[in-house]
């Protein structure tokens, strides 16, 4: 187990401990099954809106919003329907990710995926279970709120009863928004606060409460440093790839006058898909910026008389080019979460002095009890030891006989 100094300087840490096909593989999961869910039911809503699927695609891509025209009531439901989905699966597959991450930290490096996404679908309600708490805890106020504001209106008695709650009033707002910053703490620590501690959704609401009070000022610095830690970890990675398609351009090069067509047609579809946010990275950074990770220039749809051999296989390169853009985003909320991992281990260890790296966990402790019971084999042995003994003890008698 790696030194660990329970103090911002084992944050820095989180880029090489997200390093790991485990940790990019399941946060890629995670980024592909929400955005597909994502996309259904927006262009679904979209649809149901009256809008054509080709207009929307041509205009926003792989990143469309519900708000960005006027669509009817029932679309925005359906809209919202499926971010509560996205949400809920990216919430889950960050338990996943935090799991693994808590588990290679642990330096229990026969931790699979496979264990990681058995204990998230686990503890699927405890992450639903959180928000529900939360919503205890603030919906009482706002339905108050509005009481006290029905009340208000009734003459003299409202007036009166309503400015004699002042102090009443300003205390309870001052309720509400600890409880609105620490369901805002609870959707980054949630899953790591349910992976690290194995809190349900009431454990884990409690804990998030106790993060907000009792270490603010480090919940502020650490997280600008993981933030920080996450961009550039996106970064760094977009820059490996763009080094890499270099490289796989340069040795390819006696058959770029076959390659080239794919490539430009496949980034042709890159921008694209990207639809207006393509503009926006390239406004945000700029023509040097967008050549090192981006793209490094703007490229302009092939003749119409391309053989539709080279249309099929530029569709397959944009096909890894995505599953390219999948893994950057991918490691960089490994890093993030890796990031409140290790935070969240510092905060428990300055709260409570106990260091969750060395807690009971109930899976490690199944694993040791499957180790320590004994195998068939095992038990046919040590039958089979008695009656060894008995022969040996009547083999050295009749030997002794003999010899008498």
């Amino acid at each position: 187990m790696d030194n660990f100094y329970f103090n911002y300087k084992d944050l820095f840490k989180a880029p090489r401990k997200a390093i790991g096909p485990q940790r990019i593989g399941l946060a890629m999961l995670g980024l592909m099954a929400a955005h597909v869910v994502y996309l259904f039911f927006t262009y679904l809503a979209f649809l149901s809106g009256g809008q054509g699927i080709a207009e929307v695609w041509a205009k926003y891509g792989l990143f469309p919003c519900a708000y960005a025209v006027g669509l009817p009531f029932y679309a925005y439901i359906i809209y919202w329907i499926g971010l509560l989905l996205t949400g809920f699966i990216l919430l889950l597959m960050n338990v996943a990710v935090a799991r693994a991450a808590y588990m290679h930290l642990r330096e229990n490096l026969f931790y699979t995926w496979k264990q990681a996404l058995r204990f998230a679908r686990s503890k699927a309600l405890s992450v639903v279970g959180i928000f529900i708490t939360f919503a205890f805890l603030i919906l009482p106020f706002i339905f108050g709120a509005i009481v006290m504001a029905l009340i208000g209106k009734i003459p003299w008695f409202g007036e009166i009863l309503n400015s004699l709650a002042t102090l009443p009033y300003i205390f309870a707002g001052m309720v509400l928004v600890f409880f609105t910053l620490s369901l805002f703490v609870s959707v980054f620590f949630g899953p790591v606060i349910i992976s690290t501690s194995e809190e349900d959704g009431l454990g884990a609401a409690v804990q998030s409460l106790h993060l907000t009070w009792g270490q603010p000022w480090r919940l502020v610095f650490y997280g600008l440093i993981i933030a920080i830690l996450e961009v550039f970890g996106i970064f760094f990675f977009a820059f490996v790839l763009k080094i890499g398609l270099i490289i796989y351009s340069i040795l390819f090069m006696p058959l770029m006058h076959s390659l080239a067509p794919i490539l430009d047609n496949a980034l042709r579809l890159v921008q694209i898909s990207m639809g207006v946010v393509n503009d926006w990275i390239f406004d945000l950074l700029g023509p040097t910026g967008s050549k090192l990770f981006y793209l490094k220039q703007d490229y302009e749809a092939l003749a119409s008389s391309i053989p539709l051999s080279t249309v099929i296989s530029s569709y397959i390169v944009f096909f890894f080019f995505l599953i390219a853009a999948y893994m950057t985003i991918g490691y960089g909320e490994a890093v993030g979460i890796t990031g409140l991992v290790i935070a969240y281990v510092i905060f428990d260890k300055k709260l409570t002095n106990t260091n969750l790296l060395t807690r009971k966990d109930s899976e490690i402790e199944e694993e040791d009890d499957d180790d320590d019971q004994p195998t068939e084999e095992d038990t046919k042995n040590l039958s089979d030891e008695p009656e060894n003994e008995d022969d040996e003890k009547s083999n050295e008698q009749t030997t002794a006989e003999e010899n008498s």
